[in-house]
């Protein structure tokens, strides 16, 4: 143990924090960070939320991605190409306790101002509220047994340049690491070392590793244009070799903050403890040579009004969109996860009509006679009744 812990040191550290000061918008690059057990001081202390206090991201309005943060010391400037700066203090917040919900958690948030809320509801095209986490989360994760921000699941993401380095040399596009939105980069030359750790130090910090990130669509989205990679690339990649049994994609490690204490840019990783690597199967598929998509080769087609049927609920559609689309659209909600047809988190069992369905790992021939579809990834052609 002695013998790994002193070569992973003299290799790897900390080159870049990230903070993400509202969920699904752009992060702001630090030199040093603040980090207490909820995570990094500012990260994902802010969220937009339907009025019922529902998450809204980026993985559903791309576009959130292009809404750029600044921190003042009594508050934010939030920025978005073609309107007026939003800029907010803390003591302006209107502070009244609401409902807040990301995935399964709901928990006591706090409202912001009637501004805020219309300035996200003119980027989204739909009616939104700007929520805060106030200084201490109200949202306990019982997994983890601490607070945790309006993060997905858990306080703080690392992954590691060459982790990053191996994607890229397997994948058709160039990824970059913002589109993974981590809050720890780390540098040195073994490609997912961060999948060997189980507890490390940095700076004034110590932090456990407690389990790999599930990736879903939001990694397909470009930063900068706020466009879907036509080929759902890196999730298409990474399916090849950092995938499980059930499908389902990981890059990168959730990890909690043991302590709360200072770390900066050039720390270096020292390994307290390390485990077993998750074990995934290598295709050895190498998609660098893919030059079409399946969506480039598609005949546009004439969209048509259809009638759709969720578990009884009549509503009315179109046979352009993803069922799950048209699914959250009509005010319905469907079980979903990765909306990138890998993890099958979506499935339902089409009773009635027409779909075109994408080939899915998370969609084998027994589901498929069984009657099964993915409603992120499936188009309805005609009338349909599907129930869940």
């Amino acid at each position: 143990m002695d013998a790994i812990v002193s070569q992973v040191n003299s290799v790897s550290s900390l080159s870049n924090i990230n903070i993400f000061p509202v969920k699904s918008i752009a992060g702001i690059s630090l030199f040093t960070a603040q980090v207490e057990k909820q995570g990094l001081e500012f990260d994902r202390r802010f969220m937009v939320a339907t009025l019922d206090g529902k998450m809204i991201t980026a993985r559903t309005h791309p576009n959130m991605l292009k809404i750029k943060a600044l921190i003042e010391a009594d508050g934010l400037i939030l920025c978005y190409p073609g309107l007026l700066d939003l800029h907010f203090t803390f003591n302006e917040l209107e502070m009244k306790e609401v409902d807040a919900t990301v995935w399964g958690d709901t928990f006591s948030a706090y409202s912001t101002t009637k501004e805020a809320n219309q300035w996200f509801s003119s980027i989204l095209g739909t009616e939104a509220q700007l929520l805060f986490s106030g200084k201490q989360s109200n949202r306990i994760r019982e997994k983890i047994q601490t607070n945790v921000s309006f993060a997905d699941g858990y306080p703080l993401l690392v992954i590691s340049e060459a982790s990053l380095a191996e994607l890229n040399k397997r994948s058709s596009s160039h990824h970059t690491m913002a589109q993974f939105r981590t809050n720890l980069v780390v540098s040195g030359s073994e490609a997912f070392i961060e999948d060997s750790w189980k507890r490390i130090r940095i700076g004034e910090v110590e932090f456990e590793i407690v389990k790999p990130c599930q990736r879903c669509i939001l990694t397909t989205v470009n930063p900068h244009t706020a466009q879907y990679h036509p080929n759902k690339e890196p999730l298409r990649t990474l399916s090849t070799f950092r995938a499980d049994e059930s499908s389902n994609v990981y890059f990168g490690q959730n990890l909690v903050a043991k302590n709360e204490g200072t770390i900066n840019v050039g720390d270096t990783i020292e390994v307290l403890e390390t485990k077993e690597k998750e074990y995934y199967v290598d295709s050895g598929a190498i998609t660098r040579t893919k030059s079409t998509t399946s969506d480039a080769l598609k005949v546009e087609k004439e969209s048509k009004e259809i009638t759709i049927s969720l578990n009884g609920n009549l509503f009315t559609g179109n046979t352009e969109d993803p069922l799950l689309q048209q699914v959250e659209a009509a005010g319905l909600s469907i079980n979903n996860s990765c909306r990138a047809g890998l993890c099958g988190a979506c499935r339902v069992t089409l009773e009635s009509g027409d779909v075109e369905q994408e080939d899915s790992p998370a969609l084998n021939q027994r589901l498929k006679d069984a009657g099964m579809i993915l409603a992120c990834c499936s188009v309805p052609k005609t009338d349909i009744e599907v129930v869940d």
